[in-house]
């Protein structure tokens, strides 16, 4: 009876001490998930408007919460900061305030506006997608989206009956030239007969500029295909209404009509994913900069609408595997609107070039 009791009483021992145990274990093991999740890294991001805009802004979003969400990385974003000097300002320094040391600019003038905020925080690493701004802790990042308007240019050039083709272009920069003339040069090389029709817009989302612009080409210039580089769909709409073809600017799927041929397309998971990674192995350095294109998949035309023969989506397919294999799309003799020849037979436009000296239209553009 006595070593029955002693066998109990020893049984009872052990079973406490394993409760304790794990009591303990688990006590560390939140103790680890809540010292991870002070450890995470935050990561600030401004954008220019709305998360759900159906353009720009939206596809920046999914890409950086895909990247965020991948590399267990928190994100913290303020959204609606303009391109002006106060409501950026203050959207920054809050972000610096709140101790975050990587903070990502997502439009284009946001680094020249805060160039003195950027060059008085050496501690806090910036990434903008400006080429033309330069500090020790700031790194340019893009998409190589010229390779996919070259893409969207083909399809524009092969689907026009008229050989006139309507773009509404924002800024005057070195982004959105870029972007042109890679889309005039896809044009030609299907219709070297074909004729772009320019307009220009100052802004990124003025729905009534936009609208404006895109009717006077139409009514102005005889295009039955319009392209466009702004945030968001108002030359879409006009297109509906108008009966035109229309190329879209990052539209991830067909909303609209077959009218609707294409868009060109940004993955922006794989370029956030790119510098985020390198920054939380330390791989990344003063020198670096990110521009990505149709080599790791990041840049593409989104879709075809019914209206587009196969045969044009071969000639995309043709273009795209011969960029993919190094071709650059800026090659051979280029002559712009002047008749001041860019580049001979045999040559390419630098990269460097291409960051921050085209700010000029190729032949082949009209400005209307």
């Amino acid at each position: 009876m006595k070593s029955r009791v002693t066998i109990v009483a020893l049984a009872a021992v052990v079973i406490f001490f394993v409760l304790l145990y794990m009591v303990f274990t688990k006590v560390d093991r939140v103790e680890s998930v809540k010292k991870a999740e002070s450890q995470k890294l935050r990561v600030g991001f401004v954008l220019l408007s709305d998360t759900a805009d159906n353009g720009w802004n939206e596809t920046h979003y999914k890409g950086i919460k895909a990247a965020c969400d991948s590399l267990g990385v928190q994100r913290n974003l303020v959204i609606d900061i303009p391109e002006e000097r106060i409501p950026l300002a203050n959207a920054v320094n809050g972000m610096i305030a709140d101790s975050l040391k990587v903070i990502v600019l997502t439009s284009y003038n946001y680094p020249i506006l805060i160039r003195d905020i950027i060059e008085s925080h050496p501690d806090v690493t910036f990434y903008g997608i400006n080429w033309e701004y330069d500090a020790p802790n700031y790194k340019a990042y893009f998409a190589r989206i010229y390779q996919a308007r070259y893409l969207a240019g083909i399809v524009a050039g092969s689907m026009t009956k008229t050989n006139h083709v309507g773009f509404v272009a924002a800024m005057k920069n070195i982004q959105v030239y870029r972007g042109l003339n890679a889309f005039i040069l896809g044009v030609q090389s299907v219709n070297p007969q074909a004729k772009v029709y320019v307009r220009w817009t100052n802004s990124w989302n003025e729905g009534e500029t936009e609208t404006e612009n895109a009717n006077k080409l139409i009514d102005s210039s005889g295009i039955d295909v319009i392209a466009f580089h702004q945030d968001r769909a108002f030359i879409i709409e006009v297109a509906e209404k108008r009966g035109l073809y229309c190329v879209g600017n990052h539209v991830e799927n067909n909303r609209f009509s077959p009218k609707m041929v294409t868009s060109i397309a940004i993955n922006w998971a794989i370029i956030y994913k790119d510098f985020i990674q390198d920054y939380i192995q330390k791989k990344d350095n003063e020198n670096m900069d990110y521009w990505i294109g149709l080599e790791k998949d990041a840049v593409g035309l989104a879709f075809y609408s019914s209206e587009v023969p196969d045969s044009v989506k071969t000639l995309v397919n043709a273009a795209a595997e011969k960029i993919k294999a190094g071709y650059n799309v800026f090659s051979g003799r280029i002559v712009d609107v002047d008749g001041q020849i860019r580049s001979e037979e045999g040559e390419t436009i630098s990269d460097e070039v291409l960051h921050s000296e085209m700010n000029w239209l190729v032949k082949g553009a009209v400005e209307p």
